[in-house]
């Protein structure tokens, strides 16, 4: 039986974990912390992960737990006119989930967890953390500690969905490239309901200086809760953007009734651009974050993460198949994931931030002029949410990139 090693139990390492094992595959998911991470940062799942969840298994459950996103919204926040809304439901035809859904991550990687332990109890290490490895031709060795000491464990492949500070990335020595924004952002969450001011569940606010991303997240159930994202100073700008004047500042300028006892959550976060300079190397491979780090704007980067680890689960299947075929097949995927990355993920949502942002009167019309006349295009705001949603770029991908072992 062909044997898999998976680090980090988060949407990305549960996904790559559960497409193994209905595969056959021997799996072993080490988590370093005791508990799943509940990191609520990524939230939005795009139609085609959906896709992907529900041949994994998990679709139904995790869409059942979010929140349906059928439109978003682009508006301007010095006036309050909304600019343009985005329509999933263009989609009809190109996906059987016309809508995007709004699940923060750790429910996602709960479900996909559960769903694990229950085709194949014993597969997650909880409270064991890889601590090395070491590969050769034919497969890899490893060392974790966990509640019962270290152990060695051989297996033949090895994934890293061990996030943006991956050690598996580090070991292997590959580079990060790319750059990190000098600002940052700071995340804010309210019970307080924006629906009764036209928002949709996913909504964007353009301005030069306080622009923010809206959306709601299902929480611990109705009503949820609503999070909205700001740009911050950076971090030798002397100003502590989580003080409450900075707070302040920011949410009443987007609504002059909210006020500090209105926020329930606040947290800052620094932000990167990055794509690893390779996806593999030998018997190795890296999947989510550990491979390519963006801006949240646009809610791509689990969705991404996701689309590596489904990826990568079908190449290992068919190198199974075919062992001769096993270095085009790896050498495919790094070329495929690593190009989306580069050419879609990164690109999408580094001119999201510019369109949301931008800083001259000029700049902020033509952005506002082109929102509007896309959105009243109906070719052009099929297109639009194509891309949005990343099936235009998977489309891509299959036409022209994708080996034909795949």
């Amino acid at each position: 039986m062909t044997s898999c090693a998976v680090i980090g139990a988060g949407p990305v390492g549960t996904s790559m974990a559960l497409a193994l094992l209905r595969q056959g595959f021997e799996v072993t998911l080490y988590e370093r912390e005791a508990s799943l991470p509940a990191d609520p940062r990524a939230a939005t799942l795009q139609p085609p992960t959906l896709e992907m969840l529900s041949e994994l298994g998990t679709g139904a459950e995790i869409i059942a737990k979010g929140l349906k996103a059928p439109v978003f919204q682009f508006r301007d926040r010095a006036s309050d006119e909304i600019l343009a809304e985005y329509d999933y439901g263009r989609l009809e035809g190109a996906t059987p989930y016309p809508f995007a859904v709004q699940c923060e991550q750790f429910k996602v990687a709960d479900t996909n967890a559960r769903a694990i332990e229950a085709l194949r109890p014993g597969t997650l290490r909880l409270a064991t953390e890889v601590t090395g490895f070491t590969q050769d031709a034919q497969g890899v060795t490893l060392t974790a500690r966990g509640p019962d000491g270290s152990h060695k464990q051989r297996v033949d492949y090895l994934v890293g969905c061990d996030g943006g500070r991956s050690a598996t990335r580090k070991t292997l020595g590959i580079a990060f490239e790319g750059f990190t924004y000098e600002e940052r952002f700071l995340v804010l969450t309210t019970p307080r309901d924006f629906f009764d001011r036209g928002f949709r569940v996913r909504n964007y606010v353009l301005d030069p200086t306080q622009w923010c991303a809206l959306f709601k997240v299902p929480h611990e159930g109705p009503p949820g809760l609503w999070r909205i994202v700001f740009p911050a100073p950076a971090a030798d700008a002397g100003l502590d953007p989580t003080s409450d004047d900075y707070v302040r500042a920011q949410i009443q300028g987007l609504d002059s009734t909210l006020d500090l006892p209105d926020i329930a959550h606040r947290n800052i976060y620094a932000v990167n651009q990055r794509v690893a300079a390779a996806f593999r190397k030998g018997r190795v491979f890296l999947a989510g974050d550990a491979a390519h780090v963006n801006n949240p704007l646009g809610g791509l980067g689990m969705n991404s993460g996701i689309h590596d680890a489904i990826n990568l689960a079908e190449k290992l299947v068919a190198a199974r198949a075919a062992p001769g075929d096993a270095e085009a097949l790896f050498e495919a995927y790094d070329r495929e994931r690593r190009g989306m990355a580069d050419r879609y993920v990164q690109a999408q949502t580094i001119q999201n931030k510019k369109r949301l942002e931008a800083r001259t009167p000029e700049a902020r019309r033509a952005a506002a002029e082109e929102l509007r006349a896309t959105c009243a295009d109906p070719e052009r705001h099929r297109a639009w949410v194509m891309n949005a949603s990343l099936i235009a770029g998977l489309a891509a991908l299959s036409d022209t990139e994708r080996s034909p072992a795949r």
